[in-house]
């Protein structure tokens, strides 16, 4: 009814119109992203041994227009099998594809090269790993905008923008969620950056099902 009523308003009223229709757009997303959030806090802990390879393929099914519109090459190398939750893996997955995309640099057309390796925690010399225990260390990495190294561990709090709304659509909750998931599986995660040089995302989870 609205729609049809809105050629009927002066430009002024147009202009009101239409920043009500973005304002509940944005609070729509928020909503939806904030019970995400929530579900990613309170969910059953279900494990499920899974080719992660199985969980990209998922997500390339969901993300198939966006990456045909905009160029997208994912590259991919071996990616291990463990203990995960899977949902909420599909989920992790989503968001950093998404992020990596939304970022890139204009008028280069998005790369995104994903790769895992198994190997004993005391290889990755990491303080937050166990040293005898198994872990699946995920590498996602593009060529996009990337950011300043400060930046490195504010980007995964609720809400933490580095960019205006105005340049990049977004609520500020797409990596807290996943820095959630990661924790829900007793796992770790960085990201290594530089402006105009990409983003590298690493994440380490037992190839075990966590305790």
């Amino acid at each position: 009814m609205l729609d049809l009523e809105k050629d009927n308003l002066s430009e002024q009223g147009k202009e009101y119109f239409n920043r009500m229709q973005n304002s509940a757009h944005r609070m729509q997303v928020l909503i939806k992203d904030l019970l995400t959030y929530s579900r990613t806090n309170t969910s059953t802990r279900t494990f499920e041994k899974t080719d992660l390879n199985d969980i990209l393929d998922e997500v390339k099914i969901d993300l198939k227009e966006l990456i045909k519109e905009r160029h997208v090459t994912i590259e991919v190398g071996n990616l291990c099998t463990a203990y995960i939750i899977p949902f909420q893996f599909i989920q992790l997955m989503n968001n950093l594809i998404n992020n990596a995309i939304k970022f890139a640099r204009e008028g280069v057309p998005p790369v995104i090269k994903i790769d895992s390796v198994i190997d004993k925690g005391s290889h990755f010399n990491l303080e937050q790993l166990t040293a005898d225990g198994e872990y699946c260390h995920i590498k996602i990495a593009d060529n996009g905008i990337g950011f300043s190294p400060e930046y490195s561990e504010k980007i995964f709090e609720v809400f933490e923008r580095l960019h205006t709304r105005t340049a990049y659509e977004g609520t500020g909750i797409g990596l807290a969620i996943v820095k959630k998931i990661v924790e829900n599986h007793d796992g770790f995660i960085f990201a290594d950056a530089e402006e105009n040089n990409g983003v590298t995302f690493n994440i380490y989870i037992p190839t075990h099902i966590p305790n």
